[in-house]
């Protein structure tokens, strides 16, 4: 027998080849699948091409979709950390606990619903005319058409939240666009109707491509009905004046420190954070500016 140990110690040890980076990764290492509400790109791509640059064995693989299919996605088993502007439901829940996982949930950020028009239409909106809008079809006395950049998108239920406390029976009297940039060419020649799309694709005013869509449209200031009507701005959205904030959630499910755990890890800390302020949102955890004052 002592003559063999030495010969299967070597078996054994060839038989184990390199890692596995989908299953054997940890918080810097490994290839994963993170989910994402489609509204996100803007602001977890540039999270992603950062985490990659520091972490040069790390490979993130961002998978977006609607909130809708999002919901869905989430409950597969090879999903280890989802970002979307939910937390899971009474489904998610059960579906966890035959896991046996207990899902971490953190807010990062807050995003918000932003409100366009064409320069002719409306100058601000209370909530009361919002939900005119949404129930009737009419702004003071006028049609006035509301329009959803994808059937499938958060933004309604965030709305249905907001205006309405969450009630699951709400129909809204709304038209879908194919997409937030059909959404935008059609409010430029209606002035007779409003869109309602995430904050989060049109926050970042270095992006050319949220430029694009602001370009020749009003963003709408909204008001509770007292007090100032308000667009959503990161001071806005950091002390809860605007209305129609929606919080920005990551969820890690994997049962282990991963690369999942890495990378929201990484979201929600310091430079994750600091990506999140220049991108225009409101940071969870603003972070801090060291300013050297030099006195002669």
């Amino acid at each position: 027998m002592l003559r063999h140990g030495p010969l299967m110690l070597l078996l054994a040890a060839c038989s184990s080849g390199p890692p596995d980076p989908r299953s054997d990764d940890s918080p810097t290492f490994g290839h994963v699948l993170v989910l994402a509400d489609q509204d996100l790109r803007p602001v977890l791509e540039d999270q992603r091409t950062t985490f990659e640059a520091l972490y040069e064995k790390a490979r993130v693989d961002l998978r977006y979709l609607p909130e809708r299919q999002l919901v869905q996605a989430m409950l597969n088993d090879s999903v280890r950390a989802v970002f979307g502007t939910f937390l899971p439901g009474g489904d998610q829940q059960a579906y966890f606990r035959t896991r046996q996982l207990t899902p971490f949930t953190e807010a990062v950020a807050t995003d918000a619903i932003a409100v366009l028009s064409h320069p002719a239409g409306p100058d601000s909106l209370s909530l009361e005319e919002l939900r005119g809008i949404l129930t009737d079809g009419r702004l003071r006395g006028r049609p006035c058409t509301a329009l959803l950049d994808d059937a499938g998108s958060g933004v309604a239920r965030t709305l249905v939240d907001s205006l309405w406390q969450g009630a699951t029976d709400r129909a809204l009297k709304v038209q879908v666009a194919r997409g937030p940039e059909d959404l935008v060419q059609r409010l430029r020649t209606d002035s007779a109707a409003i869109g309602l799309l995430a904050f989060s694709l049109l926050s970042d005013l270095d992006d050319p491509a949220c430029r694009a869509l602001r370009e020749g449209l009003r963003l709408v200031p909204i008001s509770r009905g007292v007090g100032p009507a308000l667009v959503p701005t990161q001071g806005t959205l950091k002390d809860g004046r605007y209305p129609l904030r929606r919080p920005l959630m990551m969820l890690v499910t994997e049962g282990k420190s991963g690369l999942g755990t890495g990378f929201a890890s990484f979201v929600a800390g310091h430079k994750g954070q600091r990506i999140l302020l220049k991108k225009g949102l409101a940071p969870a955890h603003v972070p801090a500016r060291d300013v050297m004052i030099v006195t002669p």
